[in-house]
């Protein structure tokens, strides 16, 4: 029968000089788990943990990858390259219910392959789609570090078909999907090329830039960056506001600013959490919106002023009180309300909100 069950880490230096780490029951001291590292050579790293409870079915999606992306693969027109992820889920099942090991088994099976992505656009888009989905978020299994430390050697490669809009999408969702795993220093460098090209973006978009056509998904990814000091975020969410006040910007956008805003960060440090007088002042703006008619805005003031029991991050109780009043007048779903007036962890589906899509089946962030 599997259970969740609330751990706290629990470090002692061992006899002969070795650090012991274990993980303990909240609830009851008496359960403890000896918590292991994988410290393998890194060549070998992937190979061991794909042979150790590996999908039955696996050899047959590696197979289907390889007829794309394989040293060998047979020509193949723009149609049948699009339909892998099709044909994957015929093998394997919904990719929904995937559970961590299969996903990170056809990451590494992709990232073999990562250099025949640039045969096609189709390639291109296909090969980054499929690799942020079995990557994300970029923490939570063994040997995730070392995939990230991969991954991250073609982020200065850049795209090849710079030409294709949808190409961009796919380049910045899979970054956004990886986010958690990329330590302050690559958050920034992401920040900063995410800055060159929306700082013009207006003029961009009408001389057709086609990387301006994956605009919302740059924002989307700039919202996720979580461990960039608390002043960069302080930028991203300004620039967000001002963004918000101009006619046309996608409603979205406001999911963008709670989650720059929000006092409970998802994967990164309290450190890094926008200072409580800053959220306030962007809550007001939220406040101000009708929420019937801009959706997104609700679930934005509730990361806003969600309760975390830390005086130094939480809003003020008479705004809180309010953002309460307003969800239950607008009949929210009930967990957005309880986050604003108890200490709670997100359910999935407003974890799912959160991050923008589900998290792979089990893991859960604590």
């Amino acid at each position: 029968r599997r259970e969740n069950v609330a751990v706290r880490l629990v470090a002692s230096l061992t006899e002969v000089g070795t650090v012991e780490m274990q993980c303990v029951a909240i609830d009851d001291d008496m359960q403890r788990w000896q918590l292991a590292f994988q410290v393998r050579a890194e060549a070998d790293a992937p190979a061991s943990e794909a042979a150790a409870g590996a999908h039955p079915r696996l050899a047959q999606a590696v197979a289907l990858i390889d007829e794309v992306f394989g040293g060998q693969a047979r020509e193949l027109d723009a149609k049948a390259v699009r339909q892998l992820r099709a044909r994957l889920e015929r093998v394997l099942g919904r990719r929904d219910d995937w559970d961590m090991a299969l996903l990170r088994a056809l990451f590494d099976a992709l990232l073999e392959r990562a250099r025949r992505r640039r045969r096609s656009a189709e390639h291109e888009r296909v090969w980054l789609n499929l690799a942020g989905y079995c990557l994300r978020p970029g923490l939570g299994a063994a040997l995730d570090d070392w995939r990230i430390d991969q991954l991250w050697a073609l982020f200065g490669q850049g795209l090849q078909y710079v030409r294709e809009g949808n190409n961009w999408s796919e380049w910045w969702t899979l970054w956004r999907r990886c986010a958690g795993g990329l330590d302050e220093a690559r958050q920034l460098q992401v920040l900063e090329v995410l800055a060159e090209h929306l700082e013009d973006c207006d003029a961009d978009r009408r001389r057709g830039d086609p990387v301006q056509g994956s605009y919302d998904d740059m924002v989307r990814l700039a919202a996720a960056l979580e461990r960039v000091p608390a002043m960069h975020r302080i930028e991203v969410g300004r620039w967000l506001l001002e963004r918000l006040q101009r006619p046309g910007e996608n409603p979205h956008t406001w999911w963008a600013l709670g989650r720059v805003g929000a006092r409970e960060s998802l994967y990164g440090s309290a450190h890094t959490v926008v200072p409580p007088e800053t959220a306030a002042e962007w809550l007001q703006a939220v406040l101000a919106l009708d929420w019937k008619a801009v959706e997104p805005a609700a679930f934005a003031a509730a990361q806003l002023a969600r309760l975390t029991g830390d005086r130094a991050r939480d809003l003020a109780p008479e705004l809180r009180d309010e953002v309460a009043r307003r969800l239950a007048a607008l009949r929210a779903p009930q967990s957005w309300i309880t986050m604003v007036r108890e200490v709670v962890s997100l359910d999935d589906a407003d974890r799912r909100r959160s991050f923008g899509e589900a998290l792979p089946p089990g893991l859960r962030l604590l």
